[in-house]
């Protein structure tokens, strides 16, 4: 990676981080903070608001991110609060990581976590100790906000240092409501999503992919092999996400006049297609989508969306919408 991209990934995750908590930033405050972040020696870390607004323009394009500019505060925010900035934790990314990026991805991670590496980086830079990176790294993860799940540190380093090592590993796993089981696992990616961290790569001597939640890893060791980094899978996880579930093409769906707004706010950076009705409402038409994500937005509007189109997704929709009704009737 080369220090410009280096540095755009940085600028981009710590933007992401002041929005998640609600300090409103902007192109002038967001360039004043990087300026008084001056953690490099000879390489100052400041940029120009210019350079700040096309870090902006490039969340909003290449990441999809949810942003919008508050007048009265004003800087920019997330208009959903839950949308998260999921990348894939990919080996040459990590490694390529330098003092700053450890200091910026730190405001994502879970304590304990968190506070080891701010420690650590202090003692760092405190002995200027160039074998900081070594240790830090351990922990230092690209990641969103909003850990939904404890993970044991212990386990969480020694699946990091697998992965980095490229180590197997012999993981006591279990699932909910089923007996731990016995597993050895290549951890080709770490990867944070949707609240949880998951380490992803190929059963031990297989090629059957597998995807473990590491806060579901009770107990872990090396398993006493190595393996080779797939550059196939990686990229592959690059395209598609962490789960590679299937897309469902030509989502109709009409939308309530009373949610319209968000819809004109969401559809240039969500690229679908809307079509004003005489009534007030919008037929929408998605872009090929998660039915699973489709079916639990439709749901979360409470009767503002119907779907229009496939007709096997509106017999989803219709037999869940039962099933809660069901679940909550006195």
């Amino acid at each position: 990676m080369s220090n410009q991209s280096r540095r755009l990934n940085e600028r981009i995750i710590k933007f992401y981080a002041e929005m998640k908590k609600n300090n409103y930033p902007n192109a002038t405050s967001f360039a004043q903070l990087l300026r008084e972040l001056d953690l490099y020696e000879n390489e100052p870390y400041a940029c120009s608001p210019r350079t700040v607004m096309r870090d902006i323009k490039t969340l909003k394009e290449e990441f999809n991110a949810p942003i919008a500019y508050d007048p009265v505060q004003r800087g920019y925010y997330l208009t959903n609060p839950n949308w998260e900035l999921q990348c894939p934790v990919i080996e040459e990314d990590v490694l390529s990581m330098n003092l700053v990026g450890t200091r910026l991805a730190s405001d994502f991670l879970p304590e304990p976590l968190k506070s080891d590496v701010n420690s650590a980086m202090d003692k760092a830079l405190a002995a200027n100790n160039s074998e900081f990176f070594s240790e830090a790294m351990i922990e230092s993860l690209l990641c969103a906000s909003g850990i939904k799940s404890a993970v044991d540190p212990a386990v969480f380093k020694k699946v990091f240092e697998a992965w980095r090592r490229h180590q197997v590993l012999a993981m006591t796993y279990k699932k909910p409501n089923h007996q731990p089981e016995e597993r050895k696992f290549e951890p080709h990616i770490i990867a944070f999503h949707r609240g949880n961290w998951y380490t992803k790569g190929y059963e031990y001597g297989t090629k059957d992919i597998k995807c473990y939640a590491i806060h579901r890893i009770i107990a872990v060791t090396f398993g006493g092999d190595t393996f080779e980094s797939d550059k196939k899978l990686l990229n592959a996880t690059k395209r598609n996400g962490l789960f590679e579930y299937p897309k469902i093409d030509g989502i109709q769906l009409r939308c309530d006049a009373s949610i319209a707004f968000y819809l004109y706010e969401h559809q240039k950076m969500k690229k679908f297609k809307v079509e004003p009705q005489k009534d007030g409402s919008l037929l929408v038409t998605l872009r090929p989508a998660f039915e699973h994500e489709v079916l639990r937005w439709v749901l979360s509007e409470g009767g503002r969306i119907e779907v229009v189109y496939p007709p096997e997704l509106r017999r989803k929709v219709a037999e869940a919408g039962l099933a809660v009704a069901s679940a909550n009737r006195d």
